[in-house]
């Protein structure tokens, strides 16, 4: 159909060891030219070791235009041999914007399709010794191009390559690019490259996702939003439960049982909003808004030099009916996974609030499709206190399981006062442990839900797995800083934990997971504290490039380590390439 230029460099090179940010990894991305004839698998180039692609046919072959090395060469001020950017073929062609995804191409005697843009990685850097090589490449738009090998053949330098097709969307790699490493893309335009015919599975799943994501904020809402305080009811001695509605009387939206509210509250004699995270424990009676239960956080026992808990002594003591509170939407994944195994929710103290959450939710509904059923999943409630003066939700448990088959629950009291009655207050004396869980639930092939305190917790799940319970369905969820309940091998390779300028520990709460884990002195970035804590955010580049790990902040402050290719939107945060300087919450 047409000339689409020339192969001048076919390059290659072995995987080898590689160090970036602080980790050794393996990598092929380091590649020297070749006289030879070389053959293109399905797979990639023969010879030549590619690592982090090596599973994805969709870039079995990258391309990168001799023009932009000789705008490189200028720009960094030395010539850059072919190969140095980690492409298998350094081509004489067309400029991103002249190149549509879905382009067949005839190079040499093998067919390859151009399937999407090249997304630099954290190894580039390293390779040309510029610590912002990424971020200045994604910002050149000088970005190159992926190939899928539709027929094998062989190649070597000087072999021409002819435009057998064009692509069928008249979607450019530029263009792609440019919605690919958007913040916040259109979702109008994201809808549109959507529609195209020609897109990897890989990113038009990461496309879907960003749709996703802009469909449920839709739903949500950003930001923050004053809700009213209608009610406060006490449980016990130690918690009282705030219904919030909206002032104007919407509907606030639904959420997964378990899920939280991030409540930001303006606390006497305190320069900076203290954020918080609680619990929706259920609707408010009207079903309009929502019931968070707060318990009294007391000073630590032998310590009364350090103050009761900031929050839910303001809560307790400041918050009136009448009074209002500001929000944040409803985040958390601690929540009902979909199947058809028994439930078991196993909670002790203030830990009952999620699991109310649950309770309710499987007392009319089937989590495999959220209707009604006839057939329910069976639900074995189990909580410990230490009295009937400390029991939470008590009365409610009780009403939704007396004439549900499918419910049953449990009450343990390890210090019953003497008016409490067994058989009416509570089930048994003594505390809570797996082999108690052992007699209460019949089947252990069930998915577990645990919350609570954290010595609790870990009892309870070392006794499961022991029982024989795999580790995949015991779920939890912690009030404070986290760890795992079943250990954490990388723990002391990630250094000491980190403090302030003012001494203070350095906390980083993940508030969409509900998880709080100190930082420590050897992680390099926000991105790697929440994968070491069992998160998998989405992220690509992590150089600061591709936007794809932007989140919002929600309270804290961080310094960039690596200088992001575009500024960040106000409020949020490149999680890939910061670090925090204070104890930080992040939207993840």
């Amino acid at each position: 159909m047409g000339d689409y230029g020339a192969v001048l460099s076919v390059n290659a090179g072995a995987a080898a060891p590689m160090r970036v940010q602080g980790d050794t990894i393996v990598s092929g991305f380091v590649k020297t030219p070749t006289d030879q004839v070389r053959r293109i698998e399905v797979g990639g180039l023969a010879g030549d070791d590619h690592v982090d692609d090596a599973d994805d046919p969709d870039r079995a072959v990258l391309c990168y235009q001799r023009r932009h090395y000789d705008a490189w060469s200028e720009e960094l001020g030395r010539e850059l041999a072919p190969g140095m950017f980690g492409e298998q073929l350094t081509i004489d062609g067309p400029a991103e914007a002249d190149i549509r995804v879905g382009d067949l191409l005839r190079v040499g005697s093998a067919l390859l399709a151009v399937t999407q843009p090249r997304i630099p990685c954290r190894k580039m850097a390293v390779r040309l010794g510029q610590d912002d090589m990424p971020v200045r490449y994604m910002r050149s738009g000088r970005v190159g191009f992926f190939c899928k090998v539709l027929q094998p053949g062989d190649v070597r330098a000087g072999d021409g390559i002819e435009l057998v097709r064009r692509g069928p969307d008249e979607l450019t790699v530029a263009q792609l690019a440019a919605v690919l490493h958007s913040d916040e893309p259109d979702p109008a335009l994201v809808g549109r490259v959507l529609q195209a015919t020609v897109l990897p599975e890989l990113v038009r799943a990461k496309l879907t996702r960003l749709l996703d994501r802009a469909a449920a904020q839709a739903r949500s809402w950003s930001g923050d939003r004053p809700l009213l305080v209608t009610a406060r009811t006490p449980y016990g001695s130690e918690v009282v439960a705030f219904d919030l509605v909206d002032p104007a009387g919407e509907r606030l939206p639904d959420f997964e049982p378990g899920q939280f509210l991030t409540l930001v509250l303006d606390v006497p004699g305190r320069e900076q909003p203290v954020v918080r995270t609680y619990t929706i424990a259920e609707r408010t009676a009207d079903s309009s808004g929502y019931r968070v239960a707060v318990k009294r956080e007391p000073s630590p026992e032998g310590r009364d030099d350090v103050p009761p808990g900031l929050a839910s002594t303001h809560l307790h003591d400041n918050v009136a009916v009448g009074a209002t509170i500001t929000a944040r939407a409803p985040r958390g994944k601690f929540v009902l996974r979909p199947g058809r195994r028994p439930v078991a929710l196993v909670s002790a103290g203030i830990g009952i609030t999620p699991m109310m959450a649950m309770l309710e939710h499987l007392a009319t509904a089937d989590p495999t499709n959220g209707a009604r059923t006839p057939d329910p999943r069976k639900t074995y409630f189990v909580h410990a206190a230490r009295s009937s003066r400390e029991l939470t939700f008590g009365q409610r448990v009780r009403e939704l399981v007396s004439d549900r088959p499918h419910l049953h629950s449990h009450l343990l009291f390890s210090r019953p006062r003497a008016e409490d009655i067994q058989g009416r207050d509570y089930d048994a004396a003594g505390r809570l442990t797996a082999q108690t869980l052992q007699q209460i639930v019949p089947d252990l092939d069930a998915d577990f839900y645990l919350c609570g305190p954290t010595r609790f917790m870990a009892d309870i799940a070392a006794g499961l797995v022991g029982l024989g319970v795999p580790q995949g369905q015991v779920n939890y969820e912690f009030f404070g800083a986290a760890s795992s309940l079943f250990g954490d091998p990388d723990d002391q390779d990630a250094g000491s934990e980190a403090v302030d300028s003012e001494g203070r520990p350095i906390l980083v709460t993940f508030a969409r997971s509900g998880i709080t884990v100190a930082w420590r002195e050897n992680t390099f970035s926000l991105l790697a504290c929440a994968e070491q804590a069992g998160l998998r955010p989405d992220a690509s580049c992590r150089t600061g490039l591709c936007n794809t790990c932007v989140a919002r902040i929600d309270d804290g402050q961080v310094d960039y380590v690596i200088e992001p290719m575009d500024p960040v939107t106000p409020g949020k945060v490149a999680v890939c390439c910061t670090r925090p300087r204070t104890s930080v919450m992040i939207d993840l």
